[in-house]
């Protein structure tokens, strides 16, 4: 199975955390992993489309989704 983040769902991730780390306590954190993890993708299967949203490791949830379904 595969996800994506379309066009517009990457536009509204982008706007999201651009403005995110700015205040984000854990963005600028350098005991982080060489791999990330500040960031959680979730895709949400359903009959009309599918569901996305982004979760920082801050606890500040986003849904990206485009519903244009």
């Amino acid at each position: 199975m595969i996800f994506k983040i379309i066009d517009k769902e990457y536009s509204n991730f982008k706007e999201w955390d651009n403005t995110h780390k700015k205040v984000c306590e854990l963005y600028n954190n350098k005991t982080q992993p060489a791999i990330g993890g500040r960031l959680t993708f979730s895709f949400t299967p359903t009959s009309l489309g599918t569901a996305v949203s982004v979760e920082c490791a801050c606890g500040k949830k986003k849904n990206i989704t485009e519903y244009n379904w």
